[in-house]
């Protein structure tokens, strides 16, 4: 689902080539406000804005550029059905702050320390009165350029 700004906020628009204002609900008649001629927002209606740390808060998703700054070794955690699944946590850092990370299953081998990543539609909770971000139900993970000794970045 594209990225919409908050219900009721005012976006400028241009709708089928004609200027106006429409107000973000929008949507459910099937149009993008930021698509189409005019669009000046900079925001690109198949991935949602880059979001900074510090601006990070809980029960949302978001997408997040930064380096992945240290990582715990992997453990194994007991599940309901009785068995175990890896867990992997760490620190992402921007140039804004830093937020825990965790890594589930088999996005544990994803990064490692020093690798810029971004985050799409991460799921960003409190966890013990800190925030921290997870790929949750629907995130992704993507290497980017930088990465340390000179590997190629790879998306996952």
């Amino acid at each position: 689902m594209p990225w919409l700004p908050a219900e009721g906020a005012i976006a400028e628009s241009t709708l089928r080539g004609v200027g106006s204002v429409a107000r973000a609900g929008a949507h459910q008649s099937g149009r993008n406000l930021y698509s189409g001629p005019g669009h000046r927002s900079g925001v690109s209606a198949s991935q949602p804005p880059k979001t900074y740390i510090s601006d990070l808060r809980p029960s949302r998703t978001a997408t997040v550029e930064a380096v992945v700054a240290r990582l715990e070794e992997v453990r194994e955690v007991p599940t309901r059905e009785g068995g175990t699944k890896k867990v992997r946590n760490g620190k992402l850092q921007d140039g804004t702050g830093e937020i825990g990370l965790v890594l589930w299953g088999s996005e544990v081998d994803l990064v490692e320390a020093g690798d810029r990543i971004r985050i799409v539609e991460g799921w960003v909770k409190d966890y013990q009165g800190r925030p921290q971000i997870s790929l949750g139900r629907t995130g992704k993970i993507e290497k980017l350029g930088g990465t340390p000794e000179g590997r190629s970045p790879r998306a996952r």
